[in-house]
């Protein structure tokens, strides 16, 4: 099992663009938490081959639910990270929404949804759109996480930008090209904010619809059609990350100074002409 786990590792670290040569199976079963005073669902993705190299708590944007994130949330488990993806509880409170994920996470820790007590240390949030607005809120108030990924997160109030500039933690922000969808690139706003130990990449040619997956004709005819095979190059990108950050030892320490992100080779297409 530890070869096993090794080689997914070492295919995250090469950068060579496929994080699992051959996936893995994967198992998931739904779930019911209170999550911000709300009973939600929670769909939780194992993988079966081998023991988990840690969690991945999944966010999804507005007016979306928990199946959006279904796509990478496979690829995760396939990868050898748990992934859980709740409904979030508001879709209009990304104040409360971030006490609700930081609430599962204070779940996990302890044990629930059928998994073992999981340490902070051991859990990456990912939060796609509004999802990463509610993501980095939550990471700014949870000290010891593993990481945080945001995938084209949007910021119209300014909490986001606030948010950031508190963590400590190894931070990806990956953003698509400007559109409505996105509030014309409000993720760099975030990004911008971040300190040195993040990481940011403009995936050129990709829409926002891009991030969730599966997406939909509706979001494509709102927020426009990517470049062939962005939604795949996003994924990629994310699951390498979260893997890079589950295998870093704990890095927010206080005093300890400002880590460096971790380095996951990049899966940007040409931009589309």
């Amino acid at each position: 099992m530890n070869l096993v786990r090794g080689l997914v590792l070492a295919a995250c670290f090469l950068g060579a663009g496929v994080v699992v040569a051959q996936p893995t199976p994967v198992s998931v079963v739904t779930e019911t938490a209170a999550l911000g005073g709300e009973d939600v669902k929670v769909d939780v993705y194992r993988p079966q081959d081998f023991d988990s190299v840690g969690v991945a708590v999944l966010a999804h944007g507005f007016t979306r639910d928990r199946m959006r994130d279904r796509d990478l949330a496979q690829a995760l488990a396939g990868a050898g990270i748990v992934a859980v993806a709740p409904d979030l509880p508001s879709a209009v409170n990304s104040l409360g929404n971030g006490d609700a994920v930081e609430g599962l996470v204070a779940d996990l820790e302890r044990g629930a949804l059928g998994l073992p007590p999981t340490s902070r240390a051991r859990i990456v949030l990912i939060g796609t759109s509004a999802g990463g607005l509610a993501t980095v809120i939550a990471a700014s108030n949870l000290p010891g996480l593993a990481g945080w990924i945001g995938l084209d997160p949007v910021d119209g109030t300014g909490l986001g930008t606030l948010a950031a500039r508190k963590l400590r933690i190894p931070s990806l922000v990956l953003l698509a090209d400007p559109s409505v969808c996105n509030l014309f690139g409000s993720g760099r706003l975030i990004a911008n904010a971040a300190s040195s130990h993040a990481r940011t990449e403009r995936m050129r040619g990709a829409s926002h619809c891009d991030f969730e997956g599966p997406t939909n004709k509706f979001c494509r005819t709102v927020c426009g059609k990517g470049a062939p095979g962005m939604a795949d190059a996003v994924r990629r990108e994310a699951v390498s990350a979260a893997l890079a950050m589950l295998d870093s030892p704990p890095q927010d320490v206080p005093d300890a100074g400002l880590p460096t992100a971790p380095a996951v080779a990049p899966q940007v297409a040409p931009e589309k002409r």
